[in-house]
């Protein structure tokens, strides 16, 4: 088996977007200098980062970092990159365990788990182009022909021009805009239902931006639109709160879901043994990468919970597709001139398939390979 020669990060501006250019409800809403715009809490060192993994034959890995920041490709450079160098690239779970043990002292959460997460996304890219096989393969194969997907975001007509049947809002408002906010929220769901049909699926995405009574009375107002979810209204640590409001919303017919910004099997233990979500939703980029989400929905099928995780791309599909527990995806659209990588799969009709290509079958975009030109100064 090959050996790893090089660790490679660079960085990429965080185009603008729906995401962050669009009124959405956060964390830090109730201030207004922070409410506008996702954006307008955007620290200086955001940024888009990719690590490519190289071998002594030339093949080489695609990884993102996750948690958008330049901070994860340093941690990256700076203290995994001696632990990976001259490893068998066949040693994954080693790599994974040395980088977690080593930095027990500064990481276990945060941007040392995001760093992780994108080393192993590309060590898994790695090794299936050495040995010629896609990693939902590697992984033990599909468990379905295809994944149906969901589009997130708030753009309902071009997600149902898409193909799209099922969608998750951006919810705009929370508490502190009162009821005008409430209002305003009831009117973006009631227009989707209307567009989308009594067939769909709605799902709400709050982003920590809501508390219990605001969720109670919310899910009260929308209960009559057939709401499937309500995503990560509270911040991740109060899985009491969590759990009193399954108490109460699954009365209603809707599931309380979460676990975005949750990190590694044992953050996720936390989820699960206190019954806090219907749904959990780690993100590939932030939780640990594809070994730990092998882990994680391991560990959710003992609980017979599902994990349907946050994020869009080809380590989703290809972690997904191997999932029992994962029996739907996330799908973000992005324009064309914003992609990280190329190669991607497409949905075509609100579901995902995969093919034969090695590896996790992206590449890099061009403006991707172009910065891989250059020399990177941290």
């Amino acid at each position: 088996m090959t050996k790893i020669t090089d660790v490679q990060v660079r960085s990429f501006p965080i185009k603008v977007s729906w995401g962050n250019k669009t009124i959405v409800a956060n964390q830090l809403s109730c201030w207004p200098e922070y409410f506008e715009e996702r954006i307008s809490f955007n620290y200086p060192d955001m940024a888009n980062c990719i690590v490519k993994i190289t071998d002594d034959e030339g093949n080489y890995g695609l990884g993102q970092l996750g948690g958008g920041k330049r901070l994860t490709g340093y941690i990256v450079e700076k203290i995994f990159k001696p632990f990976i160098i001259g490893k068998d690239v066949s040693e994954i779970e080693k790599i994974w365990e040395v980088c977690y043990r080593a930095t027990i002292p500064i990481g276990r959460k945060g941007a040392v788990i995001e760093a992780l997460s994108g080393v192993d996304i590309a060590l898994w890219d790695l090794f299936g182009k050495v040995l010629k096989t896609p990693v939902y393969k590697l992984l033990g194969g599909a468990v379905r022909d295809r994944i149906p997907v969901y589009a997130t975001g708030n753009n309902i007509k071009l997600h149902l021009e898409m193909g799209f049947r099922d969608v998750k809002l951006a919810i705009p408002y929370g508490p502190s805009h009162g009821v005008f906010g409430m209002k305003e929220n009831e009117k973006l769901v009631r227009e989707t239902r209307e567009l989308i049909g009594d067939e769909g699926n709605i799902m709400l995405d709050c982003y920590m931006s809501w508390d219990e009574e605001y969720t109670c009375k919310m899910a009260n107002i929308l209960s009559k639109y057939n709401i499937r979810w309500i995503e990560e209204p509270l911040r991740p640590e109060f899985y009491d709160g969590y759990r009193r409001l399954r108490e109460r919303l699954n009365p209603m017919g809707i599931m309380v879901t979460g676990g975005e910004h949750e990190f590694t099997r044992w953050g996720v233990r936390e989820i699960i043994e206190n019954a806090s979500m219907d749904i959990v939703q780690v993100d590939l980029w932030r939780t640990g990468g594809i070994s730990e989400f092998k882990k994680i929905t391991a560990l959710a099928s003992a609980y017979d919970t599902k994990v349907i995780p946050h994020g869009s791309g080809a380590p989703v599909f290809h972690a997904v597709i191997n999932s029992m527990v994962s029996p739907f995806a996330e799908c973000i659209v992005t324009p064309d001139e914003y992609q990280l990588f190329k190669g991607e799969p497409v949905q075509k009709d609100g579901f995902v398939t995969l093919d034969d290509t090695p590896g996790i079958g992206y590449d890099l975009s061009p403006m991707s390979e172009k910065a891989f030109e250059t020399e990177e100064v941290w």
